[in-house]
C-alpha cells in the first residue's frame, strides 16, 4: 500500500472519529430550546474539533512518512487517475447536497409559515444560522469522505 493510500485511510478514520464526536456534542445543544447560547457552544465545539482533526492528521501523516520504508512510484499514476475521477464525483455530490439543503430549507420555511400564523419564533430564528452552518459542514465532510473512499476503491480496482 502506498503512502498516499495510507494517508487517505487515516484521513477517513480520523474524520469519522473527530466529526462523529463533534456531532455527538452539538446535537444535544441544538435540540435543547433552553440552551442559552447555541452559537457560541457549537462554535467552540467546531474550533476544538478542527484543531483535533488537524493535529491528528498531521501526526498520523508524519508518523506514516517516518515509518514508510520505500516509495512506490509505479502506483502513483493509478492513484493520480483515481484521485481525479474521485474529485469530480465528490464535487457532484457536494453540489447535489447543497441543492438539497436549499430545497429543504425552502420547504422548512413554508412548513413553519403554515404552522405559526404569527411568524417564526425567536428560538428558531436564533438557531437557523447555526443549523445552516452545521448542515453545510456535514455536506463538505460527506463530499470529502466520498472523494477519499472513491479514490481508494478506484486505486484497488485499477491494480
Amino acid at each position: 500500500m502506498s503512502l498516499r493510500e495510507k494517508q487517505l485511510w487515516a484521513s477517513v478514520l480520523v474524520g469519522l472519529v473527530v466529526w462523529g464526536g463533534y456531532a455527538l456534542r452539538i446535537v444535544p445543544i441544538l435540540l435543547d430550546p433552553a440552551h442559552p447560547d447555541p452559537a457560541a457552544s457549537t462554535g467552540l465545539a467546531f474550533a476544538a474539533a478542527l484543531v483535533v482533526f488537524v493535529v491528528a492528521e498531521a501526526a498520523l501523516a508524519g508518523a506514516m512518512a517516518w515509518f514508510q520504508r520505500r516509495h512506490r512510484p509505479a502506483q502513483d499514476q493509478a492513484l493520480t487517475d483515481a484521485a481525479l475521477i474521485a474529485g469530480q464525483v465528490a464535487l457532484v455530490v457536494l453540489v447535489a447536497l447543497l441543492v438539497l439543503t436549499l430545497a429543504g430549507l425552502w420547504g422548512a420555511a413554508i412548513w413553519i409559515e403554515r404552522q405559526y400564523s404569527v411568524g417564526v419564533g425567536a428560538t428558531v430564528m436564533s438557531r437557523a444560522p447555526v443549523l445552516l452552518a452545521n448542515l453545510l459542514l456535514v455536506e463538505i465532510i460527506v463530499a470529502e469522505g466520498v472523494r477519499s473512499l472513491l479514490t481508494l476503491l478506484l486505486v484497488r480496482r485499477r491494480r
